[in-house]
């Protein structure tokens, strides 16, 4: 059941309505089925599971359905919060001040990231700052590999790396940040193709 902190952690987030957020989900579950294939066998060492599971990580060790599920549902739930609080063509266009049709040239071109959504195409915010794309976004997209997950990509730009040390800021930034503050990109590609 849906608590009123779940609503009130779930505005904050960007999300309002629960229909979108549990359709995005599902449609994210039916594009990456996950018990298609049998579970594989863990191949760690007892220190680097006793690792993992301090470290947060579920699912470490012995194959558990729950643990599973449990993955599954922080994965589909992130997708579903990043479809949920993307862009449409129209707003991006909006925010470039071009025309949609030159965001859907712009989508065919890889000079902008787009989920695929049962409403169409929608652009993650990840890639935006308040005046337009990120300097230097087309060619971290260009690096990044194809078959890259959606979410996988969302936490590449979001999440803080170590080698981006900012001199100037004093402090490790994640790739959005990194480009947003005008920092060189070509340290962003290179990590992008690891993704």
């Amino acid at each position: 059941m849906l608590t009123e902190a779940d609503r009130t952690t779930l505005a904050k987030a960007g999300i309002t309505n629960i229909d979108r957020l549990a359709s995005a989900a599902a449609a994210f579950l039916r594009a990456h089925p996950i018990y298609e294939a049998p579970p594989v066998t863990n191949a760690l060492s007892e220190a680097e599971e006793t690792f993992l599971r301090d470290s947060g990580a579920r699912g470490v060790g012995a194959w558990s359905d729950d643990s599973a599920a449990d993955n599954v549902a922080v994965i589909a739930g992130e997708f579903a919060q990043m479809v949920t609080t993307a862009l449409s063509q129209k707003e991006v266009a909006d925010l470039l001040g071009v025309s949609t049709s030159r965001i859907r040239q712009k989508l065919e071109a890889g000079e902008l990231y787009a989920v695929r959504t049962t409403a169409g195409r929608v652009c993650p915010r990840f890639q935006f700052g308040p005046g337009g794309t990120l300097a230097g976004l087309e060619g971290v997209l260009r690096a990044l590999r194809p078959e890259s997950h959606p979410v996988a990509v969302q936490r590449f730009f979001m999440e803080v790396h170590p080698d981006l040390e900012s001199e100037t800021l004093n402090r490790a930034l994640s790739p959005h940040e990194w480009l947003l503050t005008g920092h060189p990109p070509e340290v962003v590609i290179v990590l992008a193709r690891e993704v």
